[in-house]
């Protein structure tokens, strides 16, 4: 029988690489799979660092460029499959056949300076704002100024981090049929957020974003200005969390001028939170930071979205229940304060 021949042996290298940086990066992946050929072609780390550059503008930035060469991570092929699909959370039916992630033991203290984070937010599919944060910063604010330019730089603290001299804004398409109320729809439907979290030290990364918002609402109490929420679900240990959930939620606060103007930011916040909703603390938050490394992925957003549905429907089940247990001891207290009421009314009798 004869052999199969690859085709594409014939071909010279560079057409090979030019054909392939035509391709998204499953599509390259896949690819690879094909022949020996073109999977030493795929390997090629100029592709990665130009699919990664295309797709997160931020780590084309001086600071991510150093963090990226220096740390382990194994080059831009393997940053990009760790931060391309986002953390996927399943909610099984029966909690005793929940399936947790491989991942080694839960550490007990994680440094903020072990991490580093990459934002990028865009509208419409542009890139409007691109930065590098050492750290996990828990708010990053902009501050108005007459310059509209996008320029921003001023860094204080790793945790804490402000833009004193220059606006990063996007215009907004100017509909007058929608109205202003309908600029929910707009954000909601063209504005995207990603935001990677880098282990300098491991060499592992984890997008913690929902790319798409999870919800948009307006604050008519603070000018007017709209909050904009992304974030993920993340699976973790009992030794961390009892109920083994967390939920990241990564606000983005902006405000519209009138006439459909300029989009211009406020502040991006992040924070942790537990499933009953209260707020964890901060080394808390860094061991749950630390197992969405050890994450489970999902390149279906659907998928991710359902996760997230599944979430909230037992974040409502288990406060449902929390009110239910709280109404059945007032009554059982009620009900005791009744029936000794009632014994020492047999036991006294009445007062004459």
């Amino acid at each position: 029988m004869d052999q199969l021949v690859c085709g594409f042996k014939s071909l010279s290298n560079d057409l090979l690489l030019d054909i392939m940086a035509r391709l998204d990066g499953s599509a390259m992946a896949s690819a690879g799979c094909t022949c020996s050929t073109i999977l030493n072609v795929t390997r090629d780390q100029k592709l990665w660092r130009q699919l990664c550059h295309s797709k997160w503008p931020s780590t084309a930035l001086q600071e991510a460029q150093h963090l990226l060469s220096s740390s382990s991570i194994g080059g831009f092929h393997r940053f990009y499959a760790d931060s391309y699909p986002l953390i996927l959370c399943n909610i099984p039916a029966n909690e005793n056949h929940h399936k947790t992630p491989k991942c080694p033991k839960p550490e007990t203290q994680v440094c903020l300076s072990d991490f580093a984070s990459l934002l990028d937010i865009y509208y419409k599919n542009e890139c409007v704002l691109s930065k590098v944060f050492d750290g996990v910063p828990e708010v990053v604010n902009f501050y108005q100024d007459n310059n509209m330019g996008c320029n921003c730089g001023g860094e204080t603290n790793p945790s804490y981090h402000q833009y004193d001299e220059d606006n990063c804004h996007c215009d907004i398409d100017d509909d007058q049929s929608l109205g202003r109320d309908n600029y929910y729809e707009e954000l909601a439907k063209h504005l995207r957020l990603s935001w990677v979290l880098l282990d300098k030290k491991k060499g592992k990364a984890v997008n913690i974003s929902s790319w798409k918002p999870l919800s948009v609402r307006r604050n008519w109490l603070n000018n007017g200005n709209y909050k904009i929420d992304f974030g993920c679900i993340i699976p973790v240990d009992e030794s961390v969390l009892p109920h083994k959930l967390a939920k990241c939620i990564i606000s983005a606060t902006c405000k519209i001028m009138q006439n459909a103007g300029p989009l211009i930011w406020k502040e991006i916040s992040i924070h942790i939170e537990e499933i009953t909703g209260a707020h964890i603390s901060a080394q808390q938050s860094l061991l749950v930071v630390n197992q969405a490394l050890y994450s489970l992925r999902s390149k279906n957003h659907l998928e991710v979205e359902k996760g997230y549905r599944l979430y909230e429907e037992k974040k409502r089940e288990m406060m449902e229940k929390e009110v239910f247990q709280d109404k059945l001891a007032d009554w059982l207290c009620m009900s005791i304060q009744f029936t000794v009421f009632i014994i020492c009314l047999y036991r006294f009798g009445l007062p004459s």
